[in-house]
């Protein structure tokens, strides 16, 4: 039964990272500030307020180009956690490799910094006074 569960878990995360290649992929080759099919921020469009996420398409295609400045000043927050993510997803692999649930603690004790970090970006990158105007996407 065990192996059955690692085995079902193995085959989620494997087609959950081919999904996130394969949308790699897209943001590389057609650029979203130039190509209209991209989806339009719900949030932005009703409210007229930037959401943690604004900018983040863009920022992806930046960073896969190797544009980090650039890619920064689209989105701060999505530059800042990146490797922090990429990080956890390796570490995730690594677990369902080896099969040691007791090595999850340690990487994800940290974990519920990252919701904070998102609403508190989103509160600040609305704030219309300097520097938190940097925060918005330009």
């Amino acid at each position: 039964m065990r192996l059955h569960h690692e085995y079902k878990r193995a085959v989620l995360l494997s087609v959950f990272l081919s999904i996130i290649i394969a949308a790699a992929a897209v943001v590389y080759l057609y650029d979203p500030s130039k190509n209209g099919f991209y989806p339009e921020c719900l949030f932005y469009s009703l409210t007229g307020l930037y959401c943690p996420g604004c900018g983040s398409t863009r920022a992806v295609h930046q960073l896969l180009h190797g544009n980090i400045a650039a890619a920064f000043k689209l989105n701060s927050l999505v530059v800042s956690l990146l490797p922090f993510l990429v990080f956890g997803a390796i570490a995730e692999v690594g677990v369902v490799a080896v099969q040691r649930h007791g090595q999850r603690r340690g990487v994800y004790r940290f974990v519920w910094l990252i919701p904070v970090a998102i609403v508190l970006f989103g509160i600040l990158r609305n704030i219309p006074l300097e520097p938190f105007t940097y925060l918005r996407p330009r």
